[in-house]
């Protein structure tokens, strides 16, 4: 699982930061702050099941939107997440010639974010939280198997950096990784683990 984090998620946040320091050794750092108090991100990108999960279901998609709270007096900024991730399960789980099945996660988390910078053309950060997530299966073509679904408890933690787009715009890469304690039920296991990684804009 950590080495599937680190090439999705590290490696990419190395390359903006080369970049983000070869353009500030050309053109100097800019101002990434912001005046608003709310500020809100729209994102998507893949979804990679990992662990157990990575053992009945394929890579999927993700999408992903958040509310901010910009306290600039405060060195944290909680955040309001609402995150959509699918995938298709894999044949082999199904064991049934023809079948084919989807699973999906819908979440709601509260999450803090801690920036290591302020200021500069790429602003690093850190993401923490919990939250309620709905875990949901839909098989057809077994027979007596038609899916499942339930809300659980979970706690999401990750890595992520916003860069300059333009005075109002700015762009986020994330990747997180998501813990959800489920009851046992097509996977086999009490949690149900997942690495999305996320593109998107903050305005």
């Amino acid at each position: 699982m950590f080495g599937k984090f680190v090439r999705l998620v590290l490696v990419p946040l190395v390359i903006l930061s080369l970049s983000a320091v070869a353009q500030a050794q050309m053109g100097g750092t800019a101002d990434m702050g912001s005046n608003r108090i709310v500020s809100i991100g729209i994102g998507g990108g893949v979804s990679v099941p990992v662990s157990n999960a990575g053992d009945a279901f394929e890579t999927g998609f993700n999408g992903q939107g958040f509310v901010r709270f910009n306290l600039h007096q405060l060195p944290i900024q909680p955040r309001v997440d609402f995150t959509f991730s699918k995938f298709d399960v894999k044949d082999v789980t199904l064991q049934t010639p023809g079948a084919s099945g989807t699973g999906q996660i819908f979440a709601g988390i509260a999450n803090v974010q801690y920036s290591f910078m302020h200021s500069g053309l790429l602003r690093p950060y850190i993401v923490a939280g919990l939250g309620a997530y709905n875990t949901k299966t839909d098989i057809s073509g077994v027979p007596n198997v038609s899916g499942s679904s339930s809300t659980d408890f979970g706690i999401n933690a990750g890595l992520g950096a916003v860069f300059k787009l333009g005075s109002a715009v700015s762009g986020y890469i994330e990747g997180r990784i998501d813990n959800v304690y489920s009851s046992k039920g097509m996977i086999d296991a009490d949690q149900v683990q997942v690495v999305p990684v996320t593109f998107g804009i903050v305005f």
